[in-house]
């Protein structure tokens, strides 16, 4: 072969050997820094990455559009907010020259100033705070996620500052001392309720300790009406199920007893209240009574010892017959909540009358011959029984109240549609300035929080969303590379292959080999 042939050919065979080297170093290098995987280089990927990055970054611009969204809201929000501040400490002075003026007619002028404010809070609670395009009104969304992270304003419902401050179930503003008032209702002797700012079923009244939760029993929106109630997760015995423990009640001779419940499933004798002086007895003696299932069936049934001295459940009022059971707002029904009601009253004459209602609506009475008597219970259980051997309630339990003397038909009713249907809270909770004025400092330190939160959030969204277009561009840069690297290349197989015609098929073929 002439050496003219062999000299060009090594020179061709050195030059595509070195450029062959130089672009495995190049893609090893690319695959050290994620950029590819070195198995799929011949198929060049780097367009594809560059579209699935862009894709991302059109994923993250969405979630940034969202935080966006949100933090407009607060702002809007922060902005009634300060409003209502200037608004509460307008209030704060005219309640102060109302309390040392000494002309009762100023003064009275001074109340009415003040309370025409408060009503021009809640307009200002029903527009400005929600004026525009709001994202918590719009979305619906009290919990939500944005690029992964979670934010949550459950503690502070919009509707606090939609409605006025209005209480909602135990939100953030709570109830405390001088905040719940039922002076409308002077035979109240305890109304207990879900707190959700200090975790508590509390007496409002503050006549009566706090009931103690028990066995994984937990505050949740679950209640009537978007209320909040009791959720009772473990059906089990006593020992290991979840229920409500009530401090020592005093009942009256005369009284009611009203509860909202809620029975997820048809368990023999659930309760929805057991009280007694002797957990051993299933109210069978002990000054027992209890509100439970009527066995296995749709009824409810109540039980009421007035003589402590008789070993028996001597007044057995099984508050709806088999055929009522069908009849719609009597009997029970799986997963419904309901308002139920017991009266205790003296009928005269040596007898006495034991009521039940459902929903405000008279079901069942029974009167008998029986001497009623105060007595003091210290067994109380609310989904659970006295009798340990019986399973607790698969269900729920919301408010829970007592009266002095026993309610009748039109109160009963009166009371389910004023109290019963909004709640304690809502019925008898009052804002003075001083908890305004408090109420603004919580809601604003935790939409601050928010705030703070999301805009961490939104700033590393946006550093991710700049890498991204960055690592795009430079993957479609590499894509460009490679494609003239891959054109050089087979330029320099084909004068390889042109150069290596004088040789031998068989030396051809090797060479062709090494560096094809």
């Amino acid at each position: 072969m002439p050496s003219i042939v062999l000299d060009s050919f090594s020179r061709a065979s050195i030059r595509f050997e070195k450029l062959a080297t130089q672009e495995a170093d190049r893609l090893a290098q690319l695959q050290t820094t994620a950029q590819i995987d070195i198995k799929e280089a011949h198929s060049v990927p780097f367009k594809a990455g560059a579209d699935r990055l862009t894709q991302e970054v059109a994923d993250i611009e969405h979630e940034l559009s969202k935080a966006d969204k949100l933090l407009g809201s607060l702002e809007t929000s922060f902005s009634a907010l300060e409003q209502m501040r200037t608004m509460v400490d307008r209030v704060q002075d005219l309640e102060k020259a109302a309390a040392s003026e000494t002309d009762t007619a100023l003064s009275a002028s001074y109340i009415d100033q003040a309370d025409e404010l408060k009503e021009q809070i809640i307009t200002l609670g029903e527009t400005a705070s929600f004026r525009g395009n709001n994202f918590l009104k719009d979305w619906g969304q009290q919990n939500f996620s944005i690029g992964g992270q979670n934010f949550s304003i459950e503690s502070v419902s919009m509707n606090d500052v939609v409605s006025g401050f209005a209480y909602r179930g135990g939100n953030v503003l709570g109830i405390e001392d001088g905040d719940f008032d039922s002076s409308a209702y002077s035979n109240l002797i305890a109304a207990f309720g879900p707190d959700t700012i200090n975790n508590t079923y509390t007496d409002f009244t503050g006549n009566l300790p706090d009931g103690t939760m028990v066995n994984g029993a937990n505050i949740a929106q679950i209640g009537p009406n978007g209320s909040y109630g009791v959720e009772l997760p473990t059906k089990d015995k006593r020992a290991d199920g979840s229920y409500v423990q009530l401090p020592a009640l005093t009942l009256p001779a005369e009284m009611s007893i009203g509860v909202w419940t809620k029975i997820d499933s048809t368990g023999v004798w659930q309760r929805v209240l057991d009280f007694s002086n002797d957990s051993a007895t299933n109210g069978n003696g002990g000054n027992g009574l209890l509100l439970a299932r009527s066995a296995w069936s749709d009824r409810m049934r109540v039980l009421l010892n007035v003589d402590p001295t008789m070993a028996v459940d001597n007044w057995d009022l099984d508050a709806i017959t088999p055929s009522e059971a069908t009849t719609p707002g009597k009997g029970l029904a799986n997963g419904e909540w309901a308002y139920w009601m017991i009266t205790v009253k003296d009928a005269g004459g040596g007898t006495a009358e034991l009521s039940l209602y459902k929903d405000g609506n008279l079901i069942s009475t029974s009167t008998q011959t029986a001497t009623l008597s105060a007595v003091t219970r210290t067994e109380n259980y609310l989904g659970a029984s006295d009798w340990s051997h019986d399973d607790t309630l698969d269900g729920a339990i919301a408010d829970f109240v007592v009266f002095d003397g026993a309610l009748d038909a039109t109160e009963a009713m009166d009371w389910y549609n004023n109290v019963g249907l909004t709640g304690l809270e809502n019925s008898f909770f009052t804002m003075g300035s001083e908890a305004l004025s408090e109420s603004i400092d919580k809601i604003e330190a935790h939409l601050t929080g928010v705030q703070v939160a999301v805009e961490a959030t939104r700033n590393q969204l946006a550093v991710k969303a700049e890498l991204y277009t960055e690592e795009a561009t430079n993957l479609l840069s590499i894509d460009s590379e490679e494609v003239a690297v891959q054109s050089s290349l087979a330029g320099m197989r084909q004068t390889l292959a042109v150069t290596s015609l004088g040789i031998t098929s068989s030396t051809q073929a090797n060479i062709l080999n090494l560096f094809g």
